[in-house]
């Protein structure tokens, strides 16, 4: 990674954190369409991480995407969801327990697409890193 794109990235648990926290404040009003927040918890530390995602709908199911800005490794909050897919949603003020699924290799393409068409950076995101992007479901949880 070139220095300026590594001090960009240091920054970025900052500007997340002042996105929750707004996002929070605000019920989601005049932070961006289509995003949500998503808590995972962690693999290591056992502490609550939010994290604000664009997201897409398939039918009742929130759709995301583990792009980490293109970038070769994996973004945190996809070890803390492979670890443990019981996670939480707020969508607005609404807030829902989810278990996070890994979207089937059938469904990915038109899952990425709707993506796609939320925020078109995915596709750049998708040619710049040799990793697959996954792309998670967000199914209610029978725990409500």
């Amino acid at each position: 990674m070139k220095r300026s794109q590594w001090e960009s990235w240091r920054i970025m648990p900052t500007v997340f954190r002042a996105h929750v926290r707004l996002y929070r404040l605000l019920g989601g009003r005049l932070v961006g369409k289509n995003i949500l927040i998503l808590t995972t918890t962690g693999r290591k530390s056992d502490r609550r991480r939010s994290t604000p995602l664009y997201f897409a709908r398939d039918g009742e199911d929130y759709v995301i995407i583990a792009s980490n800005g293109g970038e070769d490794r994996y973004p945190g909050w996809w070890y803390n969801v492979k670890a443990n897919p019981d996670v939480e949603i707020q969508v607005g003020r609404e807030h829902a327990r989810c278990v996070a699924r890994a979207a089937s290799g059938a469904d990915t393409p038109v899952l990425f697409a709707k993506l796609s068409a939320v925020y078109a950076g995915y596709r750049r995101y998708a040619e710049q890193t040799e990793r697959e992007l996954t792309i998670f479901r967000r199914e209610p949880s029978a725990r409500g």
